[in-house]
């Protein structure tokens, strides 16, 4: 069964509502091709923006999904989108569910 795994940028675990290079959460979610998922985690950055510039802080979040198929946020700047390069990436806002059922259609 073929397997996504998808990082997705929110502040509520419901909408896909934060900016790629500003969220501080970000849900880990498998996605398989029989049309279920599976929580995987949360992970959080920590980081405040007096301690790192916008690079270190666009640097630290691809590091932390670089086990990630899929990227999902409501903005991504082209800084943090060329970095992302071998990654799906998508633009979205409105419902998590919405965006797991897209790439499903469109990814597997």
């Amino acid at each position: 069964m073929k397997k996504k795994r998808v990082a997705i940028a929110t502040s509520d675990g419901r909408l896909v509502n934060r900016h790629f290079g500003n969220s501080e959460n970000f849900l880990i979610v498998d996605l398989f091709s029989d049309g279920s998922c599976e929580l995987i985690c949360v992970r959080e950055f920590k980081d405040k923006e007096e301690d790192c510039s916008n690079e270190q802080r666009i640097e630290k979040r691809i590091d932390m999904l670089k086990d990630c198929d899929v990227i999902v946020a409501n903005r991504i700047g082209l800084c943090a989108l060329e970095k992302l390069s071998d990654k799906i990436v998508l633009e979205r806002q409105g419902f998590i569910k919405d965006a797991l059922r897209e790439i499903m259609e469109l990814f597997m």
